[in-house]
């Protein structure tokens, strides 16, 4: 190698590094200072522009230095990097947008560019109407539609979520509604810049599969000198399990009156649902489990409606922080109901919370233990179990509680009653023992429910398989035993099991393939229940990750056992991770911006390029097991080298191409490619952290220090992922 081609390479490296510190720190300032503040002074500031100004300069200089080495499909990418550039520059330059506020019937031509000034449409805007569609049955938007007129078009023009309207360059995006039935449209037009960046984005991504299928490429060699035949050591230390003694129980009811209770209707986070789906929710927000000492969450949800007494002493609140549990006065995690009241029964998280600024750091765990308090308040006073769907006068159907004011103008004395007196008369029968009448009680609930709400309540076969999805959920136990046993297989691969092999490599795969099938079952049935493909959470988007990570073990895991063997262990830490509190949604309903089908794919793709990150992950711990456990450890090291690089390349592909697809969805959506929020910004700083060993090719002599690099690199992924939801925020963030 040449010594300026040399010094270019590390020019350009120090540059990179600078430019990935500076959006790391650019996240961190909008934390604490906003997102207009940032970009204003970090991301589009003069010195920001003129250091990706260098950077560009100094990545043509470099691909011209080399220009006989360089390959079709670098070329490609370099000519890519170069329109998304100048798209960018145009935008900024070129581009405008705002909010258009329009009242019915009144036409407008003015719109407010977001800094305290106005500008002009050359045509005119007229709202002609609006309306909040919601799913049957509920309040729950499903999506927002107006329809608009242009005073020079002759036909109106339909404007929804991820629907927009076109007109002379300029777009229109849904963005807000007020009760008086105006609306709010984001307006944008750039027609310059978009098509130079589209440009760019199709040019990259076909530089990528010009990559793979181009011979002579790295990505080529590699594949052709991959050995199928490859150690791996993990350390490990094993978590002590614990399991919940039974002695002592508060009483609660049979577990098949409990059932026929969990077998009605229930109006919850906006959606009709069966009662079980509540219990589970209430309970697992409660103690961080969906049981509680043997007893199933409907048994767990009736405890504290008919045994209240019984139940109040129960250390049931898992309570986060120490700060919260010493504010309560505990020795331990869990509190019960009596250790948020003081001498005077007044909340003592209520109160503190009170007094605690909006600014204050421990305000987060006080809030989530005042809502843990305030589950159990809005329970006993019947305001969260919203079981009787009454219609009014003018046939609007809504459900109701036993204390929410009722349309009377429309019941009979009998209904008024029923609905008035329900859970006071189960709690005269459980105090009687009387369990058969109980469960007819139940039934009778279950049968006005049909009658009121027939037509919008979800089919038998559905109502079926939502309880079937809830009794097949997964637990933390088959989390931690798809770890354990992926440790088992890796050490017996370590330790050079002859014996046997062959049946190890078919029980593996086995308990992947089963893995495999079972989270394609709960991925399609929570399609089915929510009406949307899954991909809009963290709960979600991880079980889809878990999913990927079993179908790419068995597909690539007879190429090499880290694969094979790690593929259990990384699916385990997945469904751990998935599992983490707080990150266990129930099924609901999806924002209408989020039913793109853009915004799928973009998460799957993103999801699958994490699944191979992680492999690469699992393949640079084996090689730095190797360097410290073998004497002769440089050829082996080599071979996981070939392996991990075989993982990176695609795997920058689909991170890459996720981080386009997203780009289109948001300009599809809000009118905007690239807004520099914290999960974008991780997002680009990951795929930069990954593409400078590929790039710069400094592993050749060195695989150690290029293993060492993957193992750091990943904490990008972390950030990525986790950090920017927990720490950054952002309208990225999952909730």
């Amino acid at each position: 190698m040449k010594s300026p081609v040399k010094f270019l390479k590390i020019l350009t490296a120090i540059m990179t590094v600078i430019l990935v510190a500076l959006m790391a720190f650019g996240t961190v300032y909008e934390k604490s200072h906003g997102s207009d503040a940032a970009i204003a002074q970090v991301y589009h500031h003069p010195v920001t522009v003129l250091l990706w100004a260098l950077e560009l300069a100094l990545v043509t200089v470099l691909v011209f230095s080399q220009r006989r080495q360089v390959r079709l499909w670098g070329w490609l990418q370099w000519a890519s990097v170069l329109l998304i550039f100048a798209g960018a520059l145009l935008t900024n330059f070129t581009g405008r947008s705002g909010v258009l506020k329009l009242a019915p019937h009144q036409p407008s031509d003015q719109y407010d560019d977001g800094k305290g000034g106005t500008l002009a449409l050359p045509f005119t805007v007229s709202l002609d109407t609006f309306e909040v569609v919601t799913y049957p049955g509920t309040k729950a938007p499903m999506d927002f539609v107006a329809t608009v007129q242009m005073s020079d078009l002759q036909q109106p023009t339909v404007i929804s979520m991820n629907n927009i309207g076109q007109h002379h360059h300029y777009r229109f995006y849904m963005s807000d509604y007020d009760e008086s039935g105006g609306i709010e449209l984001m307006v944008s037009r750039d027609p310059w810049g978009v098509a130079v960046v589209y440009a760019g984005f199709i040019l990259l991504l076909l530089s990528f599969i010009v990559m793979f299928l181009d011979k002579g490429s790295r990505f080529r060699a590699v594949v052709r000198a991959t050995s199928a035949r490859i150690a791996l050591l993990l350390l490990f230390c094993g978590a002590a399990l614990g399991l919940q003694a039974r002695a002592d129980r508060p009483r609660a009811l049979p577990k098949e009156t409990a059932a026929k209770m969990g077998d009605m209707y229930i109006l919850h986070q906006n959606r009709i649902c069966p009662v079980q789906s509540f219990a589970r929710d209430f309970t697992y927000k409660l103690c961080g489990s969906t049981s509680y000492k043997g007893y199933t969450a409907e048994q767990v949800l009736a405890g504290w409606l008919f045994y209240f007494e019984d139940w109040k002493k129960e250390p049931v609140f898992k309570i986060k922080g120490k700060e919260v549990r010493a504010a309560m006065g505990l020795d331990g995690r869990y509190a019960a109901l009596s250790d948020f009241l003081n001498d005077y029964g007044e909340n003592v998280i209520g109160k503190m919370l009170d007094t605690m600024k909006m600014t204050d750091p421990r305000r987060a765990q006080f809030s989530a233990a005042n809502r843990q308090y305030m589950q159990i308040v809005s329970l006993l006073n019947g305001t969260s179990l919203n079981i009787f769907p009454l219609k009014d006068s003018l046939g609007h159907l809504s459900w109701y509680s036993q204390s929410d004011p009722l349309p009377v103008n429309v019941l009979t004395e009998g209904e008024y009653l029923f609905v008035r007196k329900q859970l006071s008369y189960c709690q005269e029968l459980v105090v009687k023992g009387d369990m058969d009448m109980l469960n007819t009680v139940f039934e009778k609930e279950r049968i006005f429910q049909k009658n009121k709400a027939g037509d919008v309540l979800p089919s038998e076969a559905k109502f079926k398989l939502e309880k079937f999805y809830n009794a097949i959920m997964p637990g933390r136990m088959m989390a931690i035993g798809a770890v354990l046993l992926g440790l088992v297989f890796l050490g017996c691969a370590v330790t050079g099991v002859r014996r046997g092999a062959v049946w190890l490599r078919r029980a593996n795969a086995g308990l992947l393939l089963l893995a495999a099938v079972y989270l394609a079952l709960l991925f399609a049935l929570r399609w089915i229940l929510s009406g949307y493909v899954p991909l809009t959470g963290g709960y979600e988007t991880m079980l889809f990750l878990a999913l990927c990570v079993s179908v790419f073990s068995l597909w690539v895991g007879h190429r090499s056992s880290v694969v094979l063997h790690g593929g259990l262990l990384i699916l385990g830490f997945v469904m751990l991770a998935a599992m983490m509190d707080g990150l266990r949604p129930p099924v609901s309903h999806a924002m209408p911006v989020l039913k793109s089908p853009l915004l799928l794919l973009h998460v799957a793709v993103i999801m699958f390029a994490y699944a191979l990150l992680a492999f690469a992950l699992v393949n640079s711990v084996a090689a730095l097991v190797q360097r410290l456990f073998r004497k002769e450890w440089m050829e082996s090291v080599t071979r996981l080298r070939d392996v991990t690089l075989l993982m990176l390349y695609p795997a920058l592909f689909f991170l890459v191409a996720g981080i386009l697809i997203g780009s289109v969805w948001a300009n599809i959506s809000w009118g905007n490619y690239w807004s520099w929020d914290p999960k974008e910004v991780w997002a680009l700083i990951t795929a930069v952290v990954y593409a400078i060993p590929l790039y710069l090719r400094w592993d050749d002599r060195r695989p150690m220090l290029f293993h060492i690099y993957v193992l750091v690199a990943f904490l990008a992924v972390l950030v990525t992922y986790f950090g920017v939801n927990l720490l950054l925020g952002g309208v990225h963030s999952y909730a």
